[in-house]
Order: structure tokens, then C-alpha cells, then sequence
């Protein structure tokens, strides 16, 4: 498996997986789906624009997990981790785990003292993926002191 943090240049991929995540699992979703199949590529490209954070993919070799990060502009010291997803049948191998080390890694390159995220009280294999990786809450918010 390898991982890959997204440029603009790589809308494509994004979109497809990122449409494939959001019709697979709406109910870990709600309704982004038919906004974003609304977009055109001038949105798809600025998505991934250095300025929104990092998106990145995991690939084994097909593209088959995605994860996205953007500062949080209400908080303004927070990384807020989003749309992590893996495809059904690459579940159980270490790719959420991996993407969303990857995350932390980029919040450490560039300084950001805390990433966050929210999770469903009730999805225990996410709260545990996030649990393994230092995250914290007893909520539907999760924060990780990165340093």
C-alpha cells in the first residue's frame, strides 16, 4: 500500500473516490453527496488546493482510502480531520490507521498544535482506530495534542 498527499493536478482521483466514499456510506455522510457531484473540475482542483489542508489517498495499487484535513477557521490552532473511509473489502489491514497517521504527519510538518475530529459515539471501530492514534473525547469529538 502506498500513501499519496494530493495536489490540484490529481482532482480526478479525488473525485472519484471521494464520490465512491459518499454513495457507499451515506449514512457517515448525510447529504454532501448530490452537492458534490454538482462540481465541476475548477471546484474538484480547488479542493485540493495547498490552502484547504491535505487530502490524501491510499493505493494498493487502485486508489482504496481517502482521508482530508482542513484548518478549522473558528479555532484557529485546530486541524480538523475529516472523511476518512476506506473501500469494504481493504478494511481491516492498517489503511485507516495509516491515513490517519499521514494526517498527523502533515499537522506536525506545518505546525499545528491540535487535530480533531468527530466520530459517532456509537461506531466503536472508529472511536478505537482513533483511540490507537492518541486521540481523546468522550463525545462525538476527538482532539490529539500533536508535538
Amino acid at each position: 500500500m502506498n500513501l499519496r498527499r494530493l495536489s490540484p493536478g490529481d482532482w480526478a482521483t479525488w473525485r472519484e473516490l471521494r464520490l465512491g466514499a459518499l454513495a457507499g456510506d451515506p449514512g457517515a455522510f448525510g447529504p454532501a453527496l448530490s452537492a458534490e457531484q454538482g462540481y465541476d473540475e475548477a471546484r474538484w482542483r480547488e479542493v485540493l488546493h495547498p490552502r484547504w489542508g491535505v487530502k490524501v489517498v491510499a493505493e494498493a495499487p487502485e486508489p482504496v482510502g481517502l482521508v482530508a484535513a482542513i484548518p478549522q477557521e473558528d479555532q484557529g490552532d485546530v486541524l480538523y480531520l475529516y472523511s476518512m473511509w476506506v473501500k469494504p473489502l481493504f478494511r481491516g489491514r492498517g489503511i485507516g490507521e495509516a491515513l490517519v497517521a499521514e494526517v498527523v504527519a502533515w499537522a506536525r510538518e506545518h505546525r499545528w498544535p491540535r487535530v480533531q475530529l468527530r466520530v459517532l459515539s456509537d461506531n466503536v471501530p472508529a472511536r478505537r482506530l482513533y483511540e490507537r492514534l492518541g486521540f481523546t473525547g468522550d463525545g462525538e469529538v476527538m482532539d490529539l495534542a500533536v508535538s
